[in-house]
């Protein structure tokens, strides 16, 4: 059995961290600040918003480009990864190729234009 003072502070922790969620959500309270989080160099809201911004273009290319046939999947893939890449760098992003896979093969499945399988194949098929 834990001790009562422990029972007292765990309790009133729960009703601070509440209260102030309270305020926060209606308004009454305004947390001011910017926050800049980096992981392995790779400033994470610069990413998130690279991956958003060629998330529309990567879902018009492979409309465009992208006969439907699984074995062309690859060099469709190949010449997005090169386009990523290049705008990446022009950016001023220092992004490893398997970073821009991954952004690309999570564009590519939320636009539901290519089976699952087929990605996955033609995923391991792009250096």
């Amino acid at each position: 059995m834990p001790h009562p003072w422990l029972t007292m502070f765990i309790i009133a922790d729960a009703i601070i961290v509440t209260a102030i969620g309270l305020l926060i959500i209606s308004g009454r309270l305004k947390l001011k600040g910017s926050f800049k989080v980096t992981t392995g160099g790779v400033d994470l809201p610069a990413l998130m918003a690279f991956s958003k911004e060629k998330h529309a273009r990567i879902g018009e290319y492979l409309r465009a480009n992208w006969s439907g046939a699984p074995e062309s999947l690859p060099q469709v893939l190949e010449t997005l990864l090169a386009e990523l890449q290049s705008d990446a760098q022009a950016r001023g992003l220092t992004l490893d190729r398997e970073m821009l896979k991954s952004i690309l093969a999570s564009s590519v499945r939320a636009h539901r234009v290519v089976k699952s399988h087929d990605l996955g194949e033609a995923m391991k098929r792009v250096a």
